[in-house]
């Protein structure tokens, strides 16, 4: 496992989020209303692959707020911080982990599946938006009795 950060904010409450490709709209606007109110704490950290469309908006929100975010990367650890995360990461607001070996710089399906399952494995509670039975992460949801739906 390789980290890139603020190693501290592992030691926070961590809440996992989780967001398939495609969600319904009536998700949307929850989500993000969900993002604005955990923004504002600081004494969490919020777990995630912030991949698909739903999750980087998500991101967006919280990078503009005091909360911890933590990324786990389905691929190798970045050699420069992304321009988005750049001032939260220099405020200790970042971690990067990339909790498996690989020299990818484009994550698989594979990888990504191992990545929602070490971010799952590392959280304290869950929140999807938009889940459904055919989703690749309903199966996160369906072991763990602290779980939100958005």
């Amino acid at each position: 496992m390789e980290t890139l950060g603020n190693i501290s904010l592992l030691d926070r409450r961590k809440i996992g989020y989780f967001a398939s490709g495609t969600i319904a709209s009536l998700s949307v606007l929850p989500s993000l209303d969900w993002a604005t109110d955990v923004a504002r704490r600081e004494d969490v950290a919020v777990v995630s692959g912030f991949h698909s469309k739903m999750e980087r908006e998500v991101l967006d929100f919280l990078l503009r707020g005091k909360c911890g975010i933590i990324c786990v990367l389905a691929r190798s650890i970045y050699k420069q911080i992304p321009d988005k995360y750049r001032e939260a990461f220099h405020t200790g607001r970042v971690l990067f982990i990339a909790p498996f070996r690989t020299s990818t710089t484009m994550p698989s399906r594979h990888l990504c599946r191992r990545r929602n399952e070490y971010a799952a494995s590392i959280s304290d509670q869950l929140v999807f938006s938009s889940l459904t039975p055919d989703s690749s992460l309903y199966s996160l949801s369906s072991t763990r009795p602290n779980t939100l739906l958005l």
